[in-house]
C-alpha cells in the first residue's frame, strides 16, 4: 500500500515538473499557431493622430490582447498629428503581445507624417494600391525664429537640430528592428520625400500590398511574425473573423474637436461672432453663436497645442479689419490685418509634424470670407443702424411742413399731407415753411425755415 502510495506521489510530481517546464518555455518562446476561425480586432485611424485617437487605439490595442485576438488590424488614413500621440501608439505596438497590423487603406489614403512613423514600428507593414507614404521631417515650433539677434538665430537652430535628430533615431530604430529600408527612412525623415505603394514595396518600406480585406487575410496567413517580447506567431488567418473596435460616442465627440480645421474655424466664428456683438449690441444671434464657439474652442485647446501667439495674431486682424471700417487708412489697416491673419492662421498649432496645421488655402479661403463678412455685411448693418429712422414718430423729424394758421404758441401745421398740432416758440404765419425738430406725443415741435 505504502510503496503504491509513493509511486502515485511520484507520478503527480512527474506531471507538475513537465507543466512547469512547458509554462517556462512558453515565456521564452510562443509558437502560437492559432486555430483557424479565431478572430483579429480591426481599429481605425482616420484623420489626425491626437491624444483622443491615439488613447482609442492604445485601448484597442490592450483589449484586444486581454480577449487574446489573434492579431490587430490598424487601418490608417491619416495625414500626421502629434508627437506625444504618435509615440503613444508606438509604444503599444512594442508592447503588443500580438502582432499589430498596420493597413494604409482605403484606396487613395496616406499614411503621411505620423502615419509614416507608426507603420514603421508596425509587425507587418501593408499598405493598399495608390496610397501614399512619407512627408516625416519635423516642422519648427517658432515661425519667427530666424529674426533677432545671432544667439537667438543659433538657439533656434540647436533646437530644430535636436528635433530633428530626435526624431530620425526614432524613425531609424523602427526601420531596424523591422528591417526596413534606413537609407529611405532618414531621407523622408530630413528631406520629407515621399513615396507610393508600389514604390513602399520595392524600397522595402513595407511588406507587401493589398488590395482590399480578402487580399490582406490571405496574404498573412501562415506568416511567421516576431514580436518585441521574443515570441513568434505564425498567422493563420483562413475562417477568422473581424471584430470592430470603434469609438463611443464620448471619444467620436471630442475627436471631432480634435481636427485642426475644426478648431481654427471655432476661433474665427467665435472672435467674429463676439466681434459684432460689441460692434452693434442687441443683435442676439452674432453673440449667441461666438460664444458657444469659443466654449468649444476651450474645449479643444486641451486637446490641441494650440499657440496663444497665433491666437493673439488673428484677433488682431479682425480688430484691424474693424478699424477701416472707422478710419480712413487707403488700405494700410486691411493690409496689416490680412498679413496678421494669415501669419497668426499658420501659427494656431504647436506641433513638429507635418500635416497637423490648418492647409494654406483653408487660411485664403476663410481670409477672404472674413473680408467679405467685414466690410460688406457688418458695413451694411453699420449703415442700417446709423440711417435715420423713416417710420413712426421717430420718422417725423427732419420733415418739412406748412403752417395752416397763424399762431404764436400752438397751432395747426400740415405734415406729409397731414394736420398735426403744433408748437413752436417763434411766432408763425400761415404759409411759413417749417421743420420739425421732435415729436412729443401728438403734438410736434416745429421751427421756422429761414
Amino acid at each position: 500500500m505504502a510503496q503504491r502510495a509513493r509511486v502515485v506521489k511520484i507520478c503527480l510530481a512527474a506531471a507538475c515538473a513537465a507543466m512547469l517546464a512547458v509554462a517556462l518555455g512558453a515565456s521564452v518562446i510562443r509558437d502560437a499557431a492559432a486555430a483557424p476561425g479565431s478572430s483579429y480586432a480591426v481599429v481605425r485611424l482616420d484623420g489626425s493622430v491626437n491624444p483622443i485617437s491615439a488613447g482609442h487605439i492604445v485601448r484597442a490595442i490592450e483589449r484586444a490582447n486581454a480577449e487574446r485576438a489573434q492579431f490587430i488590424v490598424l487601418q490608417m488614413d491619416t495625414p500626421g498629428g502629434m508627437v506625444s500621440s504618435t509615440d503613444d501608439i508606438i509604444k503599444a505596438i512594442y508592447a503588443s503581445g500580438i502582432p499589430v497590423v498596420v493597413y494604409a487603406y482605403p484606396k487613395g489614403g496616406e499614411a503621411f507624417s505620423a502615419g509614416a512613423y507608426i507603420m514603421l514600428a508596425a509587425h507587418v507593414a501593408v499598405m493598399a494600391p495608390l496610397t501614399k507614404i512619407g512627408a516625416m521631417h519635423p516642422v519648427a515650433l517658432n515661425l519667427f525664429g530666424g529674426g533677432g539677434d545671432g544667439e537667438k538665430n543659433d538657439n533656434v537652430r540647436v533646437m530644430g537640430e535636436k528635433m530633428l535628430n530626435a526624431m530620425l533615431v526614432g524613425a531609424r530604430s523602427s526601420a531596424h528592428k523591422r528591417g526596413r529600408n534606413l537609407a529611405w527612412v532618414e531621407r523622408a525623415v530630413t528631406k520629407s520625400i515621399t513615396a507610393t505603394s508600389e514604390e513602399a514595396v520595392g524600397l522595402r518600406i513595407i511588406d507587401f500590398l493589398a488590395d482590399d480585406y480578402p487580399d490582406l487575410l490571405k496574404r498573412l496567413d501562415g506568416r511567421t511574425v516576431r514580436l518585441d517580447t521574443g515570441a513568434t506567431v505564425v498567422l493563420r488567418t483562413a475562417g477568422s473573423q473581424p471584430i470592430a473596435h470603434e469609438m463611443n460616442w464620448k471619444e467620436r465627440f471630442f475627436n471631432f474637436f480634435a481636427d485642426p480645421q475644426v478648431v481654427y474655424f471655432l476661433i474665427i466664428i467665435a472672435l467674429v461672432g463676439i466681434g459684432i456683438e460689441i460692434k452693434n449690441p442687441g443683435l442676439i444671434v452674432p453673440g449667441v453663436v461666438g460664444i458657444l464657439a469659443l466654449l468649444f474652442f476651450l474645449l479643444a485647446m486641451r486637446i490641441l497645442p494650440v499657440n496663444f501667439f497665433g491666437v493673439i495674431l488673428i484677433m488682431l486682424a479682425i480688430v484691424l479689419f474693424v478699424l477701416e471700417l472707422k478710419f480712413t487708412s487707403y488700405g494700410l489697416l486691411s493690409v496689416g490685418g490680412i498679413i496678421s491673419f494669415v501669419v497668426g492662421s499658420m501659427m494656431l498649432f504647436d506641433s513638429p509634424l507635418p500635416g497637423f496645421s490648418v492647409p494654406l488655402p483653408t487660411i485664403i479661403g476663410v481670409a477672404l470670407f472674413v473680408l467679405f463678412l467685414v466690410f460688406v455685411v457688418v458695413r451694411s448693418i453699420v449703415k442700417a443702424h446709423e440711417a435715420r429712422v423713416l417710420t413712426g414718430f421717430a420718422g417725423m423729424v427732419g420733415e418739412r411742413g406748412t403752417v395752416l394758421v397763424d399762431f404764436e404758441r400752438t397751432g395747426k401745421v400740415l405734415v406729409h399731407g397731414e394736420i398735426w398740432n403744433a408748437e413752436s416758440t417763434d411766432p408763425l404765419r400761415k404759409n411759413d415753411a417749417v421743420i420739425v425738430e421732435r415729436a412729443d406725443s401728438m403734438t410736434l415741435v416745429v421751427k421756422k425755415v429761414q
